[in-house]
């Protein structure tokens, strides 16, 4: 089984491209439609499950450990997340790490992260659209919507941003 996951995620990742290579203009600021739903097991073995977060702002992250921007953008949403936390924001991080648990663990630790960490699939990654490079973020509305899709680093402020628009929006 292990094989079989550890196979599948390098397959996902084969299709990315070099970490932090694409460009910020590549990103689509508006993406409409539906957040695809999933249901990933967290560091623990838990199911977290986007459907349970409904009514909250989610900021969902796909990483790795081993992507350069990817641990430059992690102090800023450890931040943001204790900021916004109350306010309704959730973020997850999804770890397209090859060998899971074992690297996330310690990667956790050492950058303090407080926000859900959970495991990617090759599912995940095609259902949000075959993830081309990461990090990639996507920000979902309190009713489930895509209203943003982040290719490429980003600085704290241009998350913040998209972050109080869509927070202050009724619920």
């Amino acid at each position: 089984m292990h094989f079989v996951f550890r196979t599948l995620l390098a397959f996902s990742i084969g299709l990315l491209l070099i970490c932090g290579c694409t460009s910020q203009e590549e990103s689509s600021n508006l993406v409409t439609g539906s957040a695809p739903q999933f249901a990933l097991k967290n560091l623990e073995g838990n199911t977290l499950r986007l459907e349970d977060l409904r009514g909250k702002v989610v900021l969902l992250n796909f990483f790795a450990t081993w992507c350069g921007p990817c641990r430059q953008e992690i102090p800023d949403f450890v931040r943001l997340y204790g900021k916004y936390k109350d306010k309704g924001l959730e973020i997850i991080g999804i770890s397209l790490d090859m060998d899971g648990a074992a690297v996330l663990g310690p990667f956790v630790q050492r950058y303090g992260i407080t926000y859900p960490i959970v495991l990617g699939t090759r599912k995940v990654v095609e259902d949000y659209g075959g993830v081309k490079g990461i990090p990639t973020s996507f920000l979902i509305d309190r009713k489930g919507s895509i209203t943003q899709r982040f290719i490429g680093s980003r600085p704290a402020h241009v998350f913040e941003a998209s972050l109080l628009e869509v927070l202050s929006e009724l619920k």
